[in-house]
């Protein structure tokens, strides 16, 4: 699946890149271009982190990757709490449980932002049907539309706060890689342990379903 990575650096970034001012990003050793978009800072800092990306431009690419990742980890029956993604797990056929996380070993949600100055990803108890992540799977898949990388944490709340208008989320988590510097030092972080991957989907597609 590294393959996907390649091919989403490339289609942001083209071929190797002559001039344009580089920064050192003091937190993670990576040297970012003053170009370089948000969509590419988020992948860096996110595989950097451990997590696994993987990017869909079609939705046969998104069918095609959640068939690759089912094979992977070894899982065809997943927690699906959210109705809106259960086409494309059929289309790949595999299993969907919708209300019970016990009866699967991985999990798939939305998200609200993906992060490009941390590789976080924010998703709400709206998407978790208000459970713990200690009583969810710890393999998790997360789909995003291209529009929901921003910035910086700030630009994530505030989309939060723009999409829930007049009902507010009781908890907000950001998801990170498990190799994360801030996880590791923790002694208890829900990131811990978790197998994230990220499937980053050209807006369109979520319109198809």
């Amino acid at each position: 699946m590294a393959g996907w990575l390649g091919k989403f650096l490339t289609i942001l970034s083209g071929a190797p890149q002559s001039g344009g001012e580089e920064v050192s990003d003091a937190k993670t050793n990576n040297f970012l271009t003053r170009e370089d978009p948000v969509d590419l800072a988020f992948v860096r800092h996110f595989t950097k982190s451990g997590g696994l990306f993987l990017y869909c431009g079609s939705a046969n690419e998104v069918v095609d990757n959640l068939k690759a990742v089912g094979s992977e980890i070894g899982q065809k029956q997943f927690f699906v709490p959210e109705a809106s993604l259960h086409a494309w797990f059929k289309q790949a056929e595999l299993s969907v449980v919708h209300d019970n996380p016990l009866e699967a070993d991985a999990m798939a949600t939305t998200c609200h932002a993906a992060l490009a100055q941390t590789g976080g990803v924010m998703i709400t108890d709206a998407q978790t049907q208000g459970l713990k992540f200690a009583q969810l799977p710890s393999i998790h898949l997360v789909f995003a539309r291209v529009s929901q990388v921003y910035n910086s944490l700030s630009d994530g709340m505030s989309a939060i706060n723009k999409f829930h208008r007049e009902h507010r989320p009781l908890s907000i988590i950001t998801l990170k890689g498990k190799r994360d510097e801030a996880v590791l030092q923790a002694k208890v972080d829900p990131n811990k342990g978790r197998e994230l991957y990220f499937f980053l989907v050209e807006d369109h597609l979520f319109n198809e379903l």
